[in-house]
């Protein structure tokens, strides 16, 4: 089992340098991370990193899977559904 302060680590690895914690959301299959970008001082200036996207840590095995960015509780309640193919 994995456990809170291995699945940072293992997120926090993912998302390397971003200048950013991430944040973390602990459901029943893992955890959901993602980074949280501060608001922007001047929000007519487009941000530095464009999209997003959040990981799923499996609580059993450890292993990253990106997701799209949702809102963490969708995200979680989706898990473990395989998303679709891309067309």
């Amino acid at each position: 089992m994995v456990s809170p302060d291995q699945a940072r680590e293992l997120a926090e690895r993912y998302f390397g340098d971003r200048g950013s914690e991430a944040e973390m959301l602990a459901f029943d299959g893992g955890y959901v991370a993602w980074i949280a970008d501060d608001e922007p001082e001047d929000p007519s200036v487009p941000p530095e990193t464009v999209g997003g996207g959040c990981v799923v840590i499996d609580g059993t095995t450890g292993d990253i899977v990106i997701r799209p960015l949702l809102g963490p509780n969708d995200v979680a309640e989706q898990w473990p559904t395989p998303l679709p193919p891309p067309a």
